[in-house]
């Protein structure tokens, strides 16, 4: 059995790679039909070194299938405003003892009467903690603009 391979073993090489066996499956070939033995690697660098590339087989034609469409959310009934909050204005606060693990904290009233509490942390990710329920996304990047202008003023 030997690990060197001859120009006609190169050539089912590439006949195979032009099929496109991939790497595991002419390392396989080449014990089986040559009694060469090699490496996954040394099959791979045997690839390299002499330009030969692994033919991608054509994928399958994906059928389309239809979806069911899907139902219509139901209406919320918006909730009354946040005390202290003004009309689609979202009340940002800061913690005076931040969360453990928090670079900054604080706590959000969202119009719709969605509450919860907020961090970002020291690897500057943010997080949401006790949120009671789901803000829109309008309420959400007043929310964004409302903590940029809390954090800017310092």
């Amino acid at each position: 059995m030997s690990s060197k391979v001859t120009a006609e073993q190169l050539e089912m090489v590439r006949s195979w790679a032009s099929g496109g066996v991939d790497l595991n499956g002419i390392q396989k070939k080449l014990v089986t039909e040559c009694g060469v033995h090699l490496t996954y690697m040394d099959v791979r660098f045997l690839l390299l070194d002499n330009g030969i590339e692994i033919a991608s087989a054509a994928p399958a034609p994906k059928k389309e299938t239809p979806k069911a469409p899907e139902p219509a959310p139901e209406p919320q009934q918006p909730a009354a405003p946040a005390p202290g909050a003004a009309p689609g204005k979202p009340k940002v606060t800061l913690d005076d003892l931040q969360l453990p693990g928090a670079l900054i904290s604080g706590k959000v009233d969202f119009p719709s009467g969605t509450h919860g509490a907020w961090m970002i942390d020291q690897m500057g990710r943010f997080a949401w903690n006790d949120l009671s329920g789901t803000p829109t996304q309008e309420e959400l990047q007043a929310f964004q603009f409302e903590l940029t202008q809390l954090l800017s003023r310092g």
